[in-house]
C-alpha cells in the first residue's frame, strides 16, 4: 500500500518537474578535482579520482566575432552562480548531468537513512511542527570547496523565497571554526537556513557522495527524493521554475490534507566515532577563490 502511494506521489511530481545532477580546475587539495562549473570530486578510498575532470578547450569563435558572455543577474537567478561570466560556448554548458552519489531519485530517503545524524547545529533546525508538510532540501558540502561556498548564498535565497514550502539544511563536514572563518562573504551570522556540522560525514557517506556540493530534495508525504545532484551545475541547476512546479503539487496535497502531522525526515544530534571521522578527507587549508576571476575558476 505504501509503495502504491509512493508511486502515485512520484508520478505527479515527475509530471511537475524533471530531475537533473557533479567541477572546476583550481589549486585543489591533493586528490580532489574541481573542474569548471562542476562539483569538487573526491578521491576514492584508494586515492584515485572517481571521475576524470573535463578539460576541453573552448570551441573557436567565428572570425571577427567576440565570445558571447552569459550575463547573469544573481539577485533574480541565484542558481546560476557557476555560470557568471561563462562564455556561451563553454564545454561545461554542454555536459550531461552527473550525480556523484548513489542515485536515489524517486525512492524514499528514510529507507536509506533512518535518521540524519549531525554533530552540532550552528543555526537551529525549525521545530517539527513547522517542518510538517514542507519539502526538505539537504546539502552536503565542505569549506575548502569553492562551488560549495558559492552555493551558500543560493541556499539563503531558497530559505527566504520558499519559507512556506521548504526547509533548507546544509551539513558541512568541517569543524565549526573552519565554517566560521571560511573565505568569502557568506558568514554564519547571515545564514537563514539550518546549518550543521558533522565531522563524521555520516549523511554524505550514507549516500556515497563523492562530489560536492550535493543536494537531495525530498517531498513531505513519504520522504521521496524528487531531485538530486549539484544544485548550481551549469545547464542542470535546481532552478526556480522546477521548484515552483514541485511546490504547486505539494500545495494541492497539503490543501487536500494528505500530509502527515510530523515530518518524515528525522534529524538527530550525536557525536561521530573516531572511525567515522577517519572517513573524511582532511585538508589543511581552504581553496581560495581568485579575486576578479569568473565564478567557475
Amino acid at each position: 500500500m505504501k509503495k502504491g502511494i509512493l508511486s502515485l506521489v512520484f508520478a505527479a511530481l515527475a509530471m511537475a518537474g524533471t530531475a537533473f545532477s557533479a567541477e572546476e580546475p583550481s589549486a585543489a587539495p591533493e586528490g580532489v578535482i574541481c573542474p569548471p562549473g562542476g562539483p569538487c570530486i573526491l578521491p576514492s578510498a584508494d586515492g584515485a579520482p572517481k571521475e576524470t575532470a573535463e578539460t576541453d578547450s573552448l570551441p573557436p569563435n567565428l572570425p571577427g566575432q567576440e565570445p558571447e558572455i552569459r550575463h547573469v543577474d544573481l539577485e533574480k537567478e541565484p542558481w546560476l552562480v557557476e555560470s557568471v561570466n561563462m562564455p556561451a560556448n563553454h564545454p561545461a554548458l554542454k555536459r550531461d548531468k552527473v550525480v556523484f552519489a548513489d542515485k536515489l531519485l524517486w525512492t524514499a530517503l528514510p529507507e536509506t537513512v533512518e535518521k540524519v545524524q549531525v554533530e552540532k547545529w550552528l543555526t537551529p533546525l525549525p521545530p517539527e511542527s513547522e517542518m510538517a508538510g514542507k519539502y526538505i532540501l539537504i546539502e552536503v558540502w565542505a569549506t575548502w570547496c569553492p562551488p560549495c561556498r558559492r552555493s551558500l548564498n543560493y541556499l539563503n535565497w531558497l530559505a527566504e523565497h520558499y519559507k512556506d514550502d521548504l526547509v533548507v539544511v546544509a551539513i558541512c563536514e568541517m569543524e565549526e571554526e573552519k565554517v566560521r572563518s571560511m573565505p568569502g562573504d557568506h558568514k554564519v551570522e547571515d545564514v537563514r537556513y539550518s546549518l550543521a556540522i558533522d565531522t563524521g560525514r555520516r549523511f554524505a557517506n550514507a549516500l556515497n557522495v563523492t562530489g560536492i556540493p550535493h543536494v537531495v530534495l525530498v517531498e513531505p508525504m513519504l520522504g521521496g527524493v524528487v531531485w538530486e545532484g549539484m544544485p548550481t551545475m551549469p545547464g542542470h541547476e535546481l532552478d526556480g521554475k522546477t521548484l515552483d512546479k514541485f511546490f504547486a503539487v505539494g500545495k494541492k496535497l497539503r490543501d487536500a490534507g494528505k500530509f502527515p502531522a510530523e515530518p518524515v525526515i528525522k534529524f538527530e544530534v550525536s557525536e561521530p566515532t573516531d572511525e567515522q571521522r577517519a572517513t573524511r578527507r582532511r585538508h589543511e587549508s581552504d581553496i581560495e577563490d581568485k579575486a576578479g576571476e569568473p565564478s567557475q575558476d
